[in-house]
């Protein structure tokens, strides 16, 4: 058994390292607290996003995803957030009208999701939090989001 016991911290530090999290919401909300960023840079990773980063962007709210996003990441997740992965409610952007510029590794709570209630294209400011899934990926965690008004 000896003989296995590095074999087996390395593999529990590797799937331990490969997990995602899911951060607490801020007390209080501050918007200048928030880095402006265009989606085009969240969904290509742009080099100086990282995990904790708080930003902030303007998109096209699309729908709640009846699927997760990640499915490589969810068993992972399941085992170290148990109660926590499961408040998420994943959604979809886009960052164009023209539905170009699709992202959806997004998610928000349940409580956020009943007391904004988005709508389909609706054009939206969002602020949250970047958030490791393992490894490089992030995702996007809604910490508040107001209406654009557009004219």
């Amino acid at each position: 058994m000896r003989r296995y016991a590095p074999a087996l911290l390395w593999l529990l530090l590797l799937l331990t390292s490969a997990c995602g999290q899911v951060r607490p919401l801020p007390s209080a909300f501050n918007p200048a607290a928030y880095t402006p960023i265009d989606l085009e840079q969240l969904r290509r990773h742009s080099p100086g996003l990282q995990a904790g980063q708080l930003v902030s962007f303007q998109a096209y709210f699309w729908e709640f995803l009846s699927y997760d996003p990640v499915p490589q990441h969810y068993y992972l997740n399941q085992l170290r957030y148990p109660r926590r992965w499961w408040e998420l409610e994943w959604f979809a952007l886009y960052q164009e009208a023209a539905m170009r510029g699709y992202f959806d590794r997004a998610a928000m709570s349940y409580e956020q999701k009943s007391r904004f209630q988005p709508k389909r294209l609706d054009v939206l400011r969002f602020y949250g939090e970047l958030v490791s899934l393992g490894g490089n990926r992030l995702y996007f965690q809604t910490h508040h989001l107001e209406p654009v008004v557009v004219d």
